[in-house]
């Protein structure tokens, strides 16, 4: 989504407008009537398909290591109850 800079002040600006865009998001589930007490965020990481054939990927294959695929995007999941928890 955002380019990496090394200026720290733009990763200030970046770090602003994300934690706005959380807010905004937990103030919708507080609107929508969901119970934040419960509020759990989990870390995660999206990496390539399995069927996909760079270099990294094939490299995963061969030492069968998934954690060697290339990351895609990393970001966090909002769980607002017990049972919206994935398996």
């Amino acid at each position: 989504m955002f380019k990496k800079q090394k200026n720290p002040k733009f990763s200030d600006v970046i770090l602003q407008k994300a934690m706005k865009e959380i807010e905004k998001l937990l103030k919708e589930l507080e609107n929508e009537g969901k119970d934040l007490t419960q509020m759990k965020l989990k870390k995660y990481q999206k990496t390539h398909h399995i069927d996909c054939k760079c270099r990294k990927c094939k490299l995963a294959n061969v030492k069968k290591d998934p954690s060697l695929r290339g990351l895609r995007e990393f970001g966090f999941k909002v769980y607002v109850a017990e049972l919206d928890q994935e398996d």
